[in-house]
């Protein structure tokens, strides 16, 4: 790694750990093995450290090849939604796995969810990219098998999203909030409760 990016993993590695606002630049230089103003040459500020691996994590969310391929194009013409929406489901949770396997990016969830309500950039992060950006997300999946006829009719695609959603961000909670470095046995568990509550939920609403 060059100095840049040892600077994102030190601060990465202490945000995650002792909290954003816990952190100075002379520390993260010290774990770095620099001098606190070689970090100005790289970043203008702690912020902008922060910032940075937010950006990261949007452009992961964004532009990763698993999640957004053409297996989890959210249309009316995806055959897998229609056909086997547990199925579809199914793809979505693998490609989350795969996010998640790299440890960098488990750092970067638990410091959002840790520092949350102590800074506001890290509050709007997760208000618009954890909460509402899927929340948008599983409220048209839901529309589309109710437009198709697969979910009943008296179905609500807002409280069934809000539902279908809260439950793995619970879990997400649970899991950072008891470990510094999850393991991946509770990983596994996680993603094999995620997706036992999605058939569950799926199976309570579909037309028989």
């Amino acid at each position: 790694m060059n100095t840049k990016e040892k600077i994102f993993e030190a601060s990465l590695n202490l945000f995650s750990k002792k909290g954003y606002d816990s952190v100075s630049l002379r520390e993260i230089a010290d774990n770095v093995g620099i001098k606190k103003s070689s970090i100005y040459s790289h970043y203008p500020s702690k912020e902008a450290i922060l910032m940075d691996i937010f950006e990261y994590l949007t452009n992961l969310l964004e532009y990763d090849e698993l999640l957004n391929s053409e297996d989890l194009n959210l249309t009316a013409n995806n055959d897998i939604l229609l056909e086997n929406p547990e199925l579809f489901y199914h793809n979505g949770s693998e490609a989350i796995k795969m996010m998640f396997s790299q440890k960098r990016n488990l750092k970067i969830w638990r410091l959002i969810f840790i520092q949350m309500h102590h800074n506001e950039a890290i509050k709007e992060f997760f208000q618009n990219e954890i909460l509402i950006k899927p929340l948008v997300f599983w409220k048209e999946f839901f529309t589309i098998l109710k437009e198709k006829g697969i979910i009943r009719q008296d179905s609500n695609p807002e409280l069934l999203a809000k539902e279908y959603y809260s439950f793995p961000i619970y879990l997400l909670l649970e899991i950072t909030a008891k470990y510094d470095d999850i393991p991946e046995s509770s990983l596994e568990d996680f993603f094999n409760q995620t997706e036992e509550h999605a058939k569950f939920l799926l199976d309570s609403i579909k037309v028989k």
